[in-house]
């Protein structure tokens, strides 16, 4: 049972690809896994697994992000260019849709929380310098960004690099952390998405990797995890 951030980065590297909420196959997500009342911290705001996910990013042991159905979860970094391989094959990125858009936006700026986005996007801010004018294309409405942002992180485009959080005027955190947007490659190194592998070959190992640590689960069910 997960009750320590050293438990949950441990669980999240011997698995190599964990959800963290339930799914399709019992037992298998930080949820079940967190020992009674450390999933969010009982109210607390200082400990749980929802708060440790944060400094398990910055340990870049693992990639984190809306990698499972649209669903948070973490990726071990031994299998991370396995999955961007196979995922940008799954899901393309078409270069005049508002994903392309945002993922230009977030590497031109090497990075941004949802809030910024938002505020390029829909604000004054000037644009990045290599973004065609938005009025070349459909602005995109301020409910639509979350869809494409789940996508990219879907693609092996995004992840999440960490949470920013506000505070008081005595220093005290308060409220849900604000993601912070990354690419793989700016936040891993250039070299993240370097594999000689087919896309295929990569779905088969990380598919074989979660049936060896998973025998009782049904392939089908880790493969619906996995694409």
């Amino acid at each position: 049972m997960i009750s320590s951030k050293e438990q949950l980065e441990k669980a999240a590297l011997r698995y190599g690809l964990l959800p963290f909420f339930s799914n399709k196959i019992p037992g298998f997500s930080v949820e079940e896994m967190a020992a009674p009342g450390m999933l969010f911290g009982e109210g607390r705001d200082d400990y749980g697994c929802w708060e440790w996910k944060g400094p398990v990013i910055r340990e870049q042991t693992t990639a984190y992000g809306k990698f499972f159905r649209k669903k948070a979860g973490f990726v071990s970094l031994d299998l991370y260019p396995d999955f961007i391989n196979y995922r940008r094959h799954a899901y393309p990125v078409d270069q005049e849709s508002t994903e392309a858009m945002i993922l230009d936006t977030i590497r031109e700026h090497e990075g941004l929380t949802s809030t910024e986005l938002k505020r390029i996007i829909f604000g004054t801010e000037q644009k990045p310098r290599t973004l065609k004018c938005l009025a070349d294309c459909a602005k995109p409405k301020r409910q639509s960004l979350e869809s494409p942002l789940q996508r990219l992180q879907m693609g092996g485009r995004l992840l999440i690099a960490d949470f920013e959080y506000k505070h008081t005027a005595q220093g005290n955190r308060y409220g849900w952390g604000v993601a912070l947007y990354s690419t793989p490659e700016i936040w891993f190194g250039k070299s993240i998405a370097d594999i000689r592998r087919s896309p295929e070959e990569s779905f088969n190992l990380l598919v074989d990797k979660l049936q060896r640590l998973l025998p009782g689960a049904d392939r089908k069910l880790i493969e619906h995890i996995v694409s």
